[in-house]
């Protein structure tokens, strides 16, 4: 519950709208944290750093019981994080953590990475299996992982680096149907 000393809260945006609701924030005087990261595009060949949000349609605003309306009604702002209608607070420690996160200079994965797990399907996005799917075996030496690929109903079991996965959706046959799960 917030009181008249400021806390830390969570606030979701439109999807987009973190810079635009940064700025508003920044015109209203209301202090606020949208934790940047650089990341590689992969829609293009070569490697692209734009910045962008750690957090897609999140940003944290500290404010107090007096903000709250101001900061529901910020053009850009769905809501501010709550439960059971009473708003969340993010503690100092986790927003430190944050920001230790963002400082860093160590290559790390932070939207996909819970999604890595035995069982799971991923898309190849690098090297000489680029473009092929295939399901997660498990974790493998050096942080690599197992993954079984099919070719001609055979499966070889190859290691790749992270940096070469991302979670995909089960495959579809030409009905839309998951080619697994029928």
């Amino acid at each position: 519950m917030l009181t008249h000393k400021p806390d830390w809260v969570a606030v979701m945006t439109w999807p987009g709208a973190e810079n635009l609701v940064a700025n508003r924030f920044e015109e209203g005087g209301i202090e606020h944290y949208l934790p940047m990261i650089q990341a590689r595009d992969l829609r293009f060949k070569h490697d692209v750093n734009p910045d962008k949000p750690m957090f897609p349609c999140y940003l944290f605003a500290r404010i107090n019981d007096k903000q709250i309306y101001q900061t529901r009604t910020t053009r850009g702002v769905i809501q501010i994080v709550s439960s059971q209608h009473s708003i969340i607070v993010v503690p100092q420690r986790d927003i430190d953590n944050v920001k230790a996160f963002e400082a860093s200079k160590r290559e790390w994965y932070l939207h996909e990475t819970h999604k890595l797990v035995k069982g799971a399907w991923v898309a190849v996005t690098e090297g000489e299996f680029a473009g092929m799917q295939g399901r997660l075996v498990s974790n493998c030496s050096d942080g690599n992982f197992c993954v079984s690929l099919s070719v001609m109903n055979i499966s070889f079991v190859v290691e790749l680096s992270r940096s070469e996965l991302v979670p995909a959706a089960e495959p579809a046959d030409a009905n839309g149907k998951g080619i697994w799960n029928k």
